[in-house]
């Protein structure tokens, strides 16, 4: 996977392929300044067809976004059966991203797309009080986080409704202050680690019904 340049893609073209995530769109509609320091911080990278954009058993902060391309969710004991397709859109990497643990499954480019192109964007900007982004840009992004992980878990619940874990679900902490406040930031962020600890444990009880939906 190399990193884009300039020359692969002028404004125009990287404005068009961000607009098909909805963070994206999201920050462009509220603030056009945050978009463009999103803009600034954003990295594009094109993979051929076959291959790996994430490696089982890495470790880094990176949360990465499909903009163009099928990308394939392989696991290590069963490479030949992908566990799920990513699709343009789709964000991936939130469990590494906020547990520091390994990726639980390879990424690959489909062999049926010619190449994918990704953004992806460090975590580290976005967790630290000191980094380049507004509280309101912070706040879009976890509670990016926060949905795109409880909906994983929904499913996980709706194929086992009587699992243990989702008592665990129940029993999540909700934010009831003051809406758009450093409060509500600090609430997100244990809500994210809350959510991505139990994704983690029902991943690795390693139920075929719901395999499809590891987050690496």
């Amino acid at each position: 996977m190399e990193q884009a340049n300039n020359n692969d893609f002028g404004q125009q073209r990287r404005r068009q392929l961000l607009a098909g995530v909805p963070f994206f769109n999201e920050i462009a509609r509220d603030d056009q300044d945050e978009f463009e320091q999103l803009e600034k911080t954003t990295r594009l990278w094109v993979a051929a067809s076959g291959e790996s954009v994430i490696r089982a058993g890495d470790v880094d902060s990176t949360l990465y976004f499909l903009l163009r391309g099928q990308l394939e969710v392989l696991s290590d004991t069963a490479p030949e059966s992908p566990l799920y397709y990513v699709s343009p859109g789709e964000v991936f990497g939130t469990l590494s991203m906020l547990l520091g643990t390994p990726r639980s499954a390879t990424i690959t480019v489909a062999d049926n797309a010619r190449e994918a192109v990704l953004a992806s964007l460090d975590f580290n900007e976005f967790n630290d009080d000191d980094g380049p982004y507004s509280l309101a840009t912070r706040l879009a992004f976890f509670h990016m986080i926060v949905h795109h992980i409880r909906w994983t878990l929904e499913v996980k619940r709706m194929q086992a409704p009587t699992h243990e874990l989702v008592h665990s679900m129940r029993k999540l902490p909700v934010f009831h202050g003051e809406k758009n406040s450093p409060e509500e930031l600090a609430a997100l962020k244990v809500q994210a680690q809350g959510l991505a600890e139990l994704l983690c444990r029902w991943n690795g009880e390693g139920q075929a019904s719901t395999g499809t939906l590891q987050l690496t």
